[in-house]
């Protein structure tokens, strides 16, 4: 079934008292999608599952995933899907993500093609929200540009690193946006680094804002300097933490202070604690760990609840997660789904 541009207009007049809540029927919904991805050059792709697009490996089908190479073409696609009232919710590297085994009935706009090209110039750097983190802080070593060399093991993009304020090892990329680019009212705009706020592990983005790219001002350095700081920071990563797993980092936040979440779990004698295909890591008490293709959502979460219920119990301390956790029966904030991030913003750099 084709629809063109001029149908989704007739839609849209006969649904504008709708709840906003209410996405049009799944048949003209699909339509519209295929229409709306058909006239902005978009690949679109159906029923592609979160096991196969985040790094825990587990997770449901999603009915629509877009996937725009351009800033001005994600921009256009969103502003569209939110006069058309369809749901949408980013995806990155999703190195962050935990999405339920439920068929998630939404658009998925994956950012991995908008990785454009690293723009260096002088102490500034320009970069799309798909550019590999860990490949920009490699460029930047490269230049003798200093302030994210501790942010290069992280594996995620620059969207998610901006989203969730991604900090690690006495670096955290907020404190070095000149600008970032948001898509609003179908455009890509600027928005001062100053104007936003930058907070432990998150930011003061809108439910609604999709992240385009950023401005940063790195600061000059020796390069043999900075790549010393950088493979320390990795060493110590390859030595406390887990791999070859799938993962998506520390699981909860630090509390307020000074705890260790890591240790206090680790305390509590839950390293090893296995449900189904999901372990509390044994290298690192605040990584859940999934094996093989028996992993599932349901596992992993039922593992960090359990956590959770420990920790409140004996410690008498409420975890907060630090993975975004995506269900199928989704909340709806606007005409985005509530609780967008992207990925792979998940190490404090500390103990966690």
């Amino acid at each position: 079934m084709i629809v063109s541009e001029e149908s989704i207009a007739e839609n849209d007049a006969e649904r504008e008292e709708a709840p906003i809540r209410n996405q049009p029927r799944a048949g003209v919904r699909d339509a519209m999608v295929e229409a709306i991805a058909a006239r902005y050059e978009v690949k679109a792709e159906r029923g592609r599952r979160f096991a196969e697009m985040t790094s825990l490996r587990v997770g449901g089908q999603v009915d629509w995933t877009l996937s725009p190479t351009t800033e001005e073409q994600a921009a256009r696609v969103v502003h569209r899907l939110d006069e058309a009232h369809i749901l949408w919710r980013v995806l990155g590297a999703g190195s962050n993500v935990l999405a339920d085994d439920a068929a998630h009935h939404y658009v998925v706009i994956n950012m991995r093609d908008l990785k454009g090209v690293a723009e260096f110039a002088g102490e500034r750097v320009s970069i799309s929200a798909g550019y590999s983190l860990p490949r920009l802080c490699v460029e930047a070593v490269k230049r003798g540009l200093s302030g994210i060399e501790g942010l290069g093991g992280i594996p995620g993009t620059i969207g998610g690193a901006l989203w969730m304020n991604a900090g690690a090892y006495g670096n955290e990329i907020g404190t070095v946006v000149e600008s970032v680019r948001i898509a609003r009212g179908g455009a890509v705009v600027s928005v001062p680094g100053t104007e936003i706020g930058w907070y432990y592990r998150k930011a003061s983005f809108a439910a609604g804002d999709l992240i385009l790219g950023a401005t940063l001002v790195l600061k000059n350095d020796d390069p043999e300097t900075i790549a010393e700081r950088m493979n320390k920071a990795k060493q110590q990563r390859l030595t406390t933490q887990p791999h070859g797993r799938g993962s998506a980092g520390c699981f909860f936040k630090n509390p307020p202070g000074g705890l260790s979440t890591g240790r206090m779990i680790d305390e509590l004698g839950l390293k090893g604690t296995r449900r189904g295909g999901a372990l509390v890591s044994p290298v690192h008490a605040n990584f859940i760990v999934t094996d093989g293709k028996e992993a599932t959502a349901t596992d992993t979460l039922a593992l960090a609840e359990e956590i959770r219920r420990r920790v409140q119990s004996e410690r008498g301390v409420e975890l907060e997660y630090e993975v975004e956790l995506w269900k199928g029966d989704v909340k709806v904030e606007g005409r985005k789904v509530k609780g967008e991030v992207e990925d792979g913003t998940d190490e404090s750099g500390g103990e966690s």
